[in-house]
């Protein structure tokens, strides 16, 4: 009778454990975009393209545009740590060297505007200089 009870728990164990490395299996083949998104660096890279200063105005537009609740900022200025945001005096707020560097972080993981070259230049160009692109004269500059 102990050996069957015993026999039944390490069965329920051994199926609850096959379902935890189920779920784990699954979370580590998720595809990388469905990482949670980082809604800090967003709004610390947007104030790095605005020259790195903001007024609080637009902290709160720039927080909001990218799905940042308000109350969300208290953490951009914290005192214990580092902090990513200074408040200067009168309405203006400043990037900390931490919070630029947080901001490069952010913009380097974004992915970037792939170029993709054209053989068809002369339908880009100044129709004045597309008319002659294949002349012998322009052949002479291929070749470099």
């Amino acid at each position: 009778m102990v050996t069957n009870i015993a026999s039944r728990d390490v069965g329920r164990l051994i199926d609850e454990a096959v379902a935890l490395l189920g779920q784990a299996k699954e979370l580590l083949e998720a595809p990388p975009g469905q990482e949670e998104e980082d809604l800090g660096g967003k709004v610390l890279a947007e104030i790095l393209e605005r020259g790195a200063s903001v007024s609080k105005q637009e902290l709160y537009a720039i927080a909001e545009r990218n799905g940042m609740d308000r109350r969300g900022l208290g953490g951009f200025f914290r005192q214990s740590g580092k902090t990513s945001l200074y408040v200067l005096p009168g309405d203006r707020v400043v990037l900390t060297p931490y919070g630029a560097e947080q901001a490069r972080r952010y913009q380097e993981r974004r992915p970037s505007i792939v170029y993709e070259p054209t053989i068809e230049y002369a339908k880009v160009a100044e129709e004045s200089f597309a008319e002659d692109w294949d002349s012998d004269e322009d052949a002479v500059y291929d070749a470099l």
